[in-house]
């Protein structure tokens, strides 16, 4: 009686048959049956993942770099000039007689800034019982009582005796590297006769980010 051949099993037969199955269904599986997290920027190719690709509103702000969140924003433009940062205002509502005598001065207001860059705008309401000759009365900003920081002029007396009224506006930007006080004078340079006083001063400083002289 004969027995029945068995084929044997040797290593080769199971490794060619190992590579067959991989060969027609197993590539496939593997493709996916990806773990996760297994694929990263390494094994992707440039320019592969386009816009398309993508879905729309997936990638927030938060997932780009710090780069790319710049550029969303836009650039910052350039800063702007400071403003002021501070403004200081004297008022006086009674009269202010200016004596009557050659070169006669008469104080009208005092204020006192700290250091930096200001603008300084004052104003009186002069008025004036001419009895004489024509003159002009001078208002202007002072430091120390002789130097002269700004100035506005008044004639008067044209036609005597004559009652005359008129405002004097006053104007100066200054740059000052201390606390500096400034007054607020009006004057004239000759005797005359009649009642000259000042009414309704005042006096504003308004502190600036710079001052630049052209």
């Amino acid at each position: 009686m004969l027995r029945p051949i068995r084929p044997r099993l040797s290593y080769a037969n199971v490794i060619s048959s190992i590579a067959l199955f991989v060969a027609l269904g197993g590539t496939g599986y593997a493709v996916t049956q990806l773990p996760r997290n297994s694929v990263g920027a390494r094994q992707l190719k440039a320019n592969s993942v386009t816009s398309g690709k993508i879905r729309a509103r997936a990638v927030q702000r938060s997932d780009l770099a710090p780069s790319a969140r710049i550029g969303s924003r836009g650039v910052r433009g350039p800063a702007g000039p400071v403003g002021p940062s501070e403004t200081i205002q004297v008022k006086r509502t009674d009269a202010v007689t200016i004596p009557t005598g050659a070169g006669g001065t008469a104080t009208l207001a005092t204020i006192s800034v700290p250091a930096g860059s200001w603008v300084f705008n004052a104003q009186t309401r002069l008025v004036y019982t001419g009895t004489g000759t024509s003159d002009f009365f001078d208002c202007y900003l002072t430091r120390g009582g002789s130097e002269r920081l700004g100035e506005g002029t008044l004639h008067v007396g044209e036609t005597p005796p004559a009652v005359v009224a008129g405002s004097i506006p006053t104007q100066i930007a200054v740059t000052f590297g201390a606390p500096t006080q400034l007054s607020y004078v009006c004057s004239h340079p000759q005797a005359i006769g009649g009642n000259p006083r000042a009414e309704r001063t005042w006096l504003l400083a308004t502190r600036i980010g710079a001052l630049e002289d052209r």
